[in-house]
């Protein structure tokens, strides 16, 4: 069974990788990207479950927080462009408050690491102060009594974003002890991803929904 999951988890991870490249590349808001779009999400969604399924048996807090964050990330952009799925702002509200659990967990283990003296402790709480800006974000958005599509699109770009950061980072992450890089080093340098993809996807969000607007259909 284990075997399962595990090819389960490669295949899919790799099939959303070239989704991914796809959904960037196509236009936004078009067939191909939607397409594209769909597959990135539903294979990572099964990689993350399947990556938390590995964790029962041999616990890697790195890994457990790698894929809650994906789901998170999943989550916060397809409930983005599709605000009248049912109970959708239940489960918007419900992973706001997975992502402060997260938030919490790294703050014990920057507290541990440093009653420990390892210099260490900065790094988890680096990470708490970049999941400080997408809570800010998310109590903004969730209190607003009204959202704008550009607003929504732009949500969405930033969302799909962290998902692709979490999916960089995960491989990444179990081979870096044979490159010779230090762990820190590959999540922070995945999570640049995230401005980089946001900032060349965000232009061409609010060109789509320019587009839907002029068609009648924002």
């Amino acid at each position: 069974m284990e075997d399962l999951n595990h090819f389960v988890h490669s295949v899919l991870g790799f099939g959303a990788a070239a989704a991914a490249l796809v959904a960037l590349a196509t236009s936004k808001g078009s067939t191909w990207h939607r397409r594209a779009g769909w597959v990135f999400v539903g294979g990572m969604a099964v990689a993350a479950i399947t990556a938390w399924l590995f964790m029962i048996a041999r616990p890697l807090p790195l890994a457990m927080v790698s894929a809650t964050v994906t789901i998170y990330a999943l989550s916060m952009a397809l409930f983005a462009i599709n605000p009248q799925l049912r109970a959708a702002r239940r489960w918007e509200w419900l992973m706001f408050t997975v992502l402060v659990a997260v938030m919490l967990g790294m703050l014990a283990v920057s507290a541990n690491l440093y009653r420990a003296g390892s210099g260490l402790f900065m790094a988890p709480l680096a990470m708490f102060a970049i999941f400080a800006i997408f809570v800010s974000l998310d109590w903004r958005y969730l209190r607003a009594e009204t959202t704008s599509r550009i607003q929504r699109l732009r949500r969405h770009a930033l969302f799909m974003a962290l998902a692709v950061s979490q999916m960089i980072m995960a491989p990444t992450i179990i081979v870096a002890p044979d490159v010779g890089l230090p762990v820190p080093v590959i999540v922070f340098g995945s999570l640049l991803f995230v401005p980089l993809i946001f900032f060349c996807f965000a232009p061409a969000a609010r060109r789509a929904a320019a587009r839907d607007h002029a068609t009648g259909t924002a």
